[in-house]
């Protein structure tokens, strides 16, 4: 019989608020040698994840994006909304400003087997 996510899923993880210092969850991280954190509200509701990637736009900051000029008028070949998330991701200072807030919920009683397939699906 496959084995199933509850066989191998953390079963009370740590969790943090979007209100959360970044540098409590960098601690935290360290600390229990975990790569990363769910992220629920007041009533235990999963919002998203801070994992050591999102930690990682902290060291690295964003580039600019690629634009022209025209007559004066900058013109961004890229999404300008995207790049303004980007420069608040790595100036965050709360786990909020930084999680990845689209979280994958899968079952417990899911296999481990489809929970892969499902992943690489979404990848």
């Amino acid at each position: 019989m496959a084995k199933t996510v509850a066989q191998v899923m953390t079963q009370d993880p740590i969790t943090v608020t979007p209100q959360t210092p970044l540098s409590e969850a960098v601690k935290i991280i360290a600390e229990k040698r975990i790569s990363g954190l769910p992220v629920v509200d007041e009533k235990g509701k999963l919002l998203g994840v801070i994992s050591e990637t999102d930690l990682m736009w902290q060291e690295t900051g964003v580039e600019p994006p690629p634009y022209i000029m025209i007559l004066d008028s900058v013109i961004y070949l890229q999404n300008p909304a995207r790049h303004d998330k980007e420069i608040h991701k790595a100036l965050g200072q709360t786990v909020g400003e930084v999680m990845s807030d689209k979280p994958i919920n899968i079952k417990a009683t899911q296999s481990l087997n489809w929970t892969l397939d499902k992943k690489q699906l979404l990848a």
